[in-house]
């Protein structure tokens, strides 16, 4: 494809210049060069396009007939070339990402960027889902968890922090827990996983052989915070999420003494590419500035 639009280029030159000789020098090729391009490019198209002697180079009826396909397809193609360095030198199109489901730990942080980009359309996707980002078109993800991707790249922002929470109604009602032992009489409410289907483990001494119960189970973590406001037992929450719920006092910590590596590492993570648009290389940059 590309061999043929370089024929077609020195065809268009030749017969506006008449003269390989000419063409060549305004190419930066030589003659010989010049009636190699021609002749392939008739012999691609099956039929002569240029009269050839001694004196001079005249188009042949098929050759005036083909320069004036040749002229518009080269139109396209600058013009496309345009839009290209265009979308890839100014910030416009649309970004696609994918963001780890946390409250308040995305949205409020990207209003920045939203107000400085405002010929940018981007498409959000909430989910605890690890995303094919090549094979469904993402530009960028927020994610949450060890051991990024090794075939894209990823920079680490820092570690979302949880903790064990009640609302003062329900530790009035059932007791403040003091130690991990105590959790076996208490309503407590779990988050399982939409993407592995799994129960999240609370980081706790000796979890395991607690058997904690299963009192309430949520895949929402907007849910889980508004049950715990409610009163209905004790949740394990993102300390982002519920920030402005403790310094109200609608809810209390409890056992923070006992949790053991509650934190989980944040990454931007983003495709491979030889080449990113001005969009992409903004978001990136913008991500990895991002502070929690």
């Amino acid at each position: 494809m590309i061999d043929s639009l370089s024929a077609i280029s020195v065809f268009v030159k030749v017969a506006q210049v008449g003269s390989f000789v000419s063409a060549g020098r305004a190419l930066g090729l030589s003659a010989s060069a010049v009636g190699k391009r021609v002749t392939s490019l008739e012999s691609n198209v099956g039929a002569q396009l240029l009269q050839r002697n001694t004196r001079k180079i005249s188009l042949t009826y098929e050759g005036e007939r083909f320069l004036s396909h040749a002229l518009r397809i080269l139109e396209e193609v600058d013009h496309i070339q345009n839009a290209m360095l265009a979308s890839t030198e100014s910030p416009v199109g649309r970004l696609k990402i994918s963001v780890a489901p946390i409250p308040h730990l995305f949205s409020e942080r990207f209003n920045d960027f939203l107000e400085q980009h405002r010929e940018i359309e981007v498409e959000f996707d909430f989910s605890d889902r690890f995303v094919d980002l090549v094979g469904e078109n993402y530009d960028a993800a927020l994610r949450v968890g060890n051991d990024p991707d090794g075939n894209l790249r990823s920079y680490y922002i820092g570690d979302i922090h949880s903790v064990l929470v009640a609302s003062p109604g329900y530790l009035t009602r059932c007791g403040y827990p003091e130690k991990t032992d105590d959790l076996l009489s208490h309503a407590l409410i779990h988050y399982r996983s939409r993407n592995s289907g799994m129960i999240q483990a609370w980081p706790l001494p000796n979890i395991k052989s607690l058997h904690l119960p299963q009192t309430i189970i949520c895949n929402d973590i907007d849910t889980r915070i508004d049950l715990a406001l409610n009163g209905n037992g004790i949740a394990y929450l993102p300390l982002v999420s519920i920030k402005h719920h403790l310094r109200s006092g609608q809810l209390c910590e409890v056992l923070s003494e006992h949790l053991i590596d509650a934190g989980a590492p944040l990454y931007v993570v983003w495709p491979y590419a030889h080449r990113y648009s001005m969009r992409q290389r903004l978001l990136i940059d913008y991500l990895k500035q991002m502070k929690i």
